[in-house]
This record gives structure tokens, C-alpha cells and sequence, in this order.
């Protein structure tokens, strides 16, 4: 075999086996961003994209609250003025505001994703200051105007929304459920009977392909019905990443023994294999320059996949700010962070 062809095979087999990161570029710096103009005292809790001009997030804006503590007695915080939801969308070189309907002014929206300029999707919570009114919000953009779509008829608040070009996924209670043509239906995915089952993340690959992690298994969606494709006793998947059919990452928490243990997996297309863990109940996010990130939505701390080792990114946030959600920009090496801090939001980017 001459020594170029052998060079070329070695690299192709060894790209099997390695993580994303093994041939990845390294990452430009991350740096502060231009924010939306909000109202004092507002946040972004997600973002999510189509395109490096098309960047949508969502949090709130307005919210007044007075924090006490009394020695004692405990602490906590009286709400004074209600927060008002806020998605707001960035076209390459601004951001623009947009109104939700049915919203009204005490709400927050707690996710985005973005599949299309013409397909994005919400959810929230109204009134998430108020026990008595606390109720669940779903919207999607049409590429003109949005519009408020109705929960499911089984009194379940629809989460961790994931679209597809004729409808979208959901987390809803203690299931999955779809949104079609207008209607919700409940799908079979064989979970079991029992308390505190739940689906933790979805990821679309094509309208004939889609990936969940939840407390029963990794369940796959082929166009007609969901199967259990990796199930692990005592274990509780919580994320999922599907780069492409072959190319899927899977992370969970194994409660078998004294303590949690963290647990990642990766399918090929054929097998799955074990792959370094991250350190936490991080979210997974892939560039298109092959870097892999996981970021800790409630802390805000960020780690990279550098070889076989997650190593933690030092990310330029107030002392009193934290990142909440983070995106990739298909086909680009770009990652958009977003978080809050007590009184304007943060946004994050490696954009040149």
C-alpha cells in the first residue's frame, strides 16, 4: 500500500472511534455580544437557530422583585411587578422584539427551537409568580405572525419542544406527544407504568427520524412508531444529541450504586460504545467545525470535548450573571450562549 493511501486509511478508520473533537479546529474565543434592548431587570433563558442571521431567544423583560432575609426567619422574595415574556430574533446585525399572543404581561418563555425562518417554537409559563393561575404556554412562528397553540386535552404542560417540517415533539407529563395539522396525540413508545416517568430531550434528524432520551430508554422514531433502542437498568438518560442517523450522543445518570455515576454512550450507525462523560447533567451541543460542548444550564458552566478529556471554557459573564442556554449554528463553527444576569441579559458568541 503506498505510504499516502495508508496514511489516509489509518485516519479514516481512526475517525471512527474518536470523539468529534479528536480532528476539530480549535475553537475561536468566546466574547460578550450585542443584547437585545429589553426592560431593566430582564433575562434570556434559550436560544436556538437556523442560520447565522436567524438567531432567536427567548426569557423575559420587566420583572421587579425585592429579596429579603431576615436572620432567624429564612429569606425569599417579594414580587412586585410580574414578568413579561420576550423573544426576540437576531437578523445579522440587530435584534428585534416580538409579542407573543396570549401572553398578556406575566409570563416567562423558558424555551425556543428555531428549524426554519419560517418554523420556530415556544414554551412557557404564565403567571409563574402565581400558584393559583400557573399554566403552561406553547406558540409557533409561521415566518409572518405567532400563534398560540392549545395544550393537550390531558391537562399536560408540553416541554422541550423539538420541530420538524409538518409538526413538532413534546415532553408532556409522563410522555411523548405529538403536534400535527392542529391536533395532539399521546404516542406509543412502550414506557412503563410507574411514578416519574419522563421524556428529558428530544433531537430531530428528518421527519423520518427523530431521538429521546428519557427515564426508560433512548427511544428512535423511523417515520412510523418509536422503539427502545438502548435500555439500561438503573439508568436515567437526560440528554441526547443526534448529529446524523450514525452519529448519535447519549448521556445519563446509573443510580446501581452508592452514588450517581455519569454515563455516555455514542452509536455509530451499528453499536454503541462508551465515550468520555461529562462532568455534570450538562447539555450537548455540536459545531459544525466538529467541537463538542456541554453546557450546565442551571450553573452556566461550559466544557469542551478536547480529546478524551472534558475541559472546562472560562466564559466572560458578570459575578452576577450565569449562561442558561446555548446553540450551535448549523454548518458553522459559531456557539451562541444566552443567559441573565440581575438586571440585563448575556449573550455569548464565537462569531468572528
Amino acid at each position: 500500500m503506498r505510504p499516502t493511501v495508508f496514511v489516509v486509511f489509518v485516519l479514516a478508520v481512526a475517525s471512527l472511534f474518536a470523539g468529534p473533537s479528536a480532528f476539530a479546529a480549535e475553537p475561536r474565543e468566546l466574547r460578550g455580544a450585542a443584547t437585545p434592548w429589553l426592560w431593566p431587570r430582564s433575562g434570556l433563558e434559550a436560544v436556538s437557530a437556523t442560520g447565522p442571521d436567524d438567531v432567536w431567544a427567548a426569557g423575559y423583560q420587566g420583572y421587579q422583585g425585592i429579596d429579603w432575609s431576615v436572620p432567624g426567619w429564612g429569606a425569599g422574595t417579594i414580587h412586585v411587578l410580574p414578568p413579561k415574556g420576550a423573544v426576540v430574533r437576531w437578523n445579522g446585525w440587530s435584534w428585534k422584539t416580538y409579542d407573543l399572543p396570549g401572553f398578556g404581561g406575566d409570563g416567562v418563555v423558558r424555551e425556543i427551537n428555531a428549524v426554519a425562518p419560517d418554523n420556530v417554537w415556544v414554551t412557557g409559563t404564565l403567571h409563574p409568580h402565581d400558584s393559583s393561575k400557573l399554566a403552561p404556554y406553547v406558540a409557533r412562528w409561521d415566518g409572518v405572525t405567532w400563534h398560540q397553540v392549545h395544550k393537550p386535552e390531558s391537562g399536560c404542560w408540553p416541554k422541550k419542544p423539538a420541530a420538524d417540517s409538518s409538526g413538532a415533539w413534546f415532553a408532556c407529563g409522563g410522555g411523548l406527544y405529538r403536534w400535527e395539522n392542529g391536533q395532539w396525540s399521546k404516542q406509543e413508545v412502550g414506557a412503563p407504568n410507574g411514578c416519574c416517568m419522563a421524556v428529558e430531550r428530544i433531537s430531530v434528524v428528518s421527519d423520518t427520524s427523530a431521538w429521546a432520551a428519557s427515564t426508560w430508554g433512548i427511544l428512535h422514531w423511523d417515520g412510523q412508531r418509536w422503539t427502545n433502542v438502548l435500555k439500561e437498568e438503573q439508568t436515567h438518560w437526560i440528554d441526547v444529541l443526534a448529529v446524523s442517523d450514525t452519529d448519535v450522543w447519549v448521556k445519563g445518570r446509573y443510580s446501581g450504586g452508592s452514588a450517581y455515576t455519569q454515563v455516555s454512550r455514542r452509536w455509530d450507525g451499528q453499536t454503541w460504545r462508551d465515550v468520555p462523560h461529562t462532568p455534570s447533567n450538562e447539555q450537548l451541543i455540536r459545531t459544525g467545525d466538529g467541537n463538542l460542548w456541554a453546557l450546565q444550564t442551571y450553573w452556566g458552566d461550559l466544557y469542551r470535548l478536547d480529546g478524551d478529556t472534558w475541559t472546562e471554557v472560562t466564559l466572560p459573564v458578570p459575578a452576577d450573571g450565569n449562561v442558561t442556554g446555548g446553540t450551535a449554528i448549523p454548518g458553522s463553527p459559531a456557539l451562541w450562549l444566552v443567559g441573565k444576569s440581575k438586571n440585563v441579559p448575556i449573550v455569548i458568541n464565537n462569531v468572528g
